[in-house]
């Protein structure tokens, strides 16, 4: 599979110093956006998140959305994204290659988790009971809609080539939802925030649909810079994350949009149960003779 060889090819290592590439600050700053959902939503969403830190900061800001998670990721490593809100896996891959500094996350993002969802009239009561079914995934490196469920069924006892009939992968956490719902698999599992917010806002129905189980809690998204940014600049877009505030009457409409309560200052460390999980499947893929 792609993914496991991309596992095995990948080194979580200890990155360089923030210091170690030359400081630059440059007349736009270009933001992306992980494609997990698509485009559209991803665009109402984002917007009064752009225009409030245009605002705050007094930057030209212009918002990207790549196609999909490589293209996501070559655009940052070419230097074309200035700030980047990444996943935990493609966080780590960003920190490998181009040292990547995480800035800030959402106040729910040290406490993720993903769901299995499936249709609302099936009776069975856990991922267990669907043996021999098709199952779908959401991209190869999306952390909530594969490495971490990925991890946490394996370790479970659950090889999902071995378990389900067939295992397949969508191109965002709405498109799994979608697939379920149209009975296109019988289960599939996504980013909770995202399946919540499509109940919120009727893109999903619990008459159609239900959550079977929740995995455990793990680490997840993060805003992150090139290593190459002005520390003023760093500072600059910290600080205006920080200052979101949900008392204030005009800060409730964007935090509510992106499923926060505020957000909080990041770090490296924040991520090392997502770089201990991918070493762990790596030595159990190694192990497995099949």
């Amino acid at each position: 599979m792609k993914i496991l060889t991309l596992i095995l090819a990948m080194t979580v290592c200890a990155c360089a110093n923030d210091d170690d590439r030359k400081s630059s600050a440059p007349d736009v700053i270009t933001i992306g956006v992980l494609p997990d959902q698509n485009k559209s939503d991803l665009t109402r969403r984002y917007a009064p998140l752009m225009d409030y830190l245009e605002t705050e900061t007094g930057l030209d800001i212009v918002l990207s959305i790549p196609s999909d998670y490589e293209e996501f990721l070559d655009e940052f490593n070419a230097g074309h994204l200035q700030l980047a809100n990444f996943g935990g896996m493609t966080f780590i891959q960003a920190e490998q290659k181009s040292q990547a500094v995480p800035l800030v996350m959402r106040d729910i993002d040290l406490q993720f988790t993903s769901c299995y969802i499936i249709n609302a009239s099936d009776g069975r009561r856990s991922v267990a009971e669907f043996e021999g079914e098709v199952f779908s995934f959401g991209p190869n490196l999306s952390t909530s809609g594969h490495i971490m469920p990925r991890y946490f069924l394996i370790t479970g006892g659950i090889v999902p080539e071995r378990f389900f009939s067939s295992v397949q992968y969508s191109s965002g956490h709405d498109q799994t939802a979608k697939w379920v719902s149209d009975e296109i698999v019988a289960i599939g599992v996504a980013n909770c925030d995202i399946v919540q917010s499509m109940f919120d806002d009727g893109r999903l129905s619990t008459a159609k649909l239900r959550i079977l189980e929740t995995t455990p809690p793990y680490p997840n998204y993060v805003w992150a810079t090139q290593a190459s940014l002005d520390l003023s600049l760093k500072h600059l877009l910290r600080d205006a994350f920080l200052g979101l505030d949900l008392t204030n009457p005009m800060h409730l409409p964007l935090l509510k949009a992106q499923g926060a309560g505020g957000y909080l200052p990041a770090g490296r460390d924040d991520f090392e149960d997502i770089r201990a999980a991918v070493r762990e499947l790596a030595s159990l893929v190694q192990s497995d003779p099949n």
